[in-house]
């Protein structure tokens, strides 16, 4: 249609003489600025995009491990039920952690374990550097993500390594493993969030401890990566 157009106006032109000519380029220059800004507009809106489905995916993961934090509360610990009520885990608890997820939450903790894991590999490529803090309007992602990527994506890998080993000691049904695994889980994220992940009082009030992975049961654990930072995916 812009090809029919130009020809006419072309035509025009060798009829009625050199001002059409300028009329002509005026109206080239202001359909190219005019696409120019819906396709920059376009760029940019792509780009926030990203950002936000890769903010609501790290949001949906804290909040299921905050509930499979259950599984490793100790007698005293707090955990948030389905309904929102706070529940204290009593010295005479005498059922199984997971019995004891189902009741509080509702739903099996074998399936927030793989939710996690599909949230992750589903987001794992959503940090190109065209999503930094200096092309987008908002993210929480500090700019080391892309200053140095190669620590990025080997914590990120981490926890992916980790949440899987939490999905085999669910299959397997091994206690131990379980505990062990959401705990692992637990501190691949918060060692990620400490280095590449902006501070804010609102993002601990909302994710609570599994913005952090700090847990009381879990700091043997945090010893053993502290000695052999593989230990997360073992």
């Amino acid at each position: 249609m812009i090809n029919i157009f130009i020809y006419y106006m072309v035509l025009k032109y060798k009829f009625f003489g050199g001002v059409h000519m300028k009329f002509i380029l005026n109206i080239l220059i202001g359909t190219f600025i005019i696409l120019s800004t819906v396709n920059a507009s376009y760029a940019e809106d792509e780009k926030q995009t990203m950002v936000d489905v890769r903010q609501q995916a790290m949001q949906a993961m804290w909040t299921r491990l905050e509930r499979l934090a259950t599984l490793i509360a100790l007698p005293g610990d707090s955990v948030t039920s389905s309904d929102g009520s706070t529940i204290i885990i009593s010295n005479q608890n005498n059922m199984e952690p997971l019995e004891t997820y189902s009741l509080i939450h509702a739903r099996e903790a074998e399936q927030d374990g793989l939710e996690i894991y599909n949230l992750l590999t589903q987001v794992e490529n959503f940090w190109p550097r065209h999503t930094s803090v200096a092309n987008v309007k908002s993210t929480n992602a500090e700019r080391l993500v892309w200053i140095i990527p190669e620590a990025f994506n080997r914590y990120y890998t981490d926890a992916v390594y980790a949440s899987q080993n939490l999905n085999t000691a669910f299959k397997d049904k091994d206690a131990e493993n379980i505990k062990r695994s959401v705990c692992m889980l637990a501190l691949s994220c918060g060692r990620c969030h400490a280095g590449f992940r902006k501070v804010r009082f609102d993002n601990l009030r909302k994710e609570g401890r599994g913005w952090t992975g700090n847990y009381n049961a879990c700091w043997s654990y945090k010893n053993e990566v502290t000695l052999n930072s593989t230990a997360i995916r073992e």
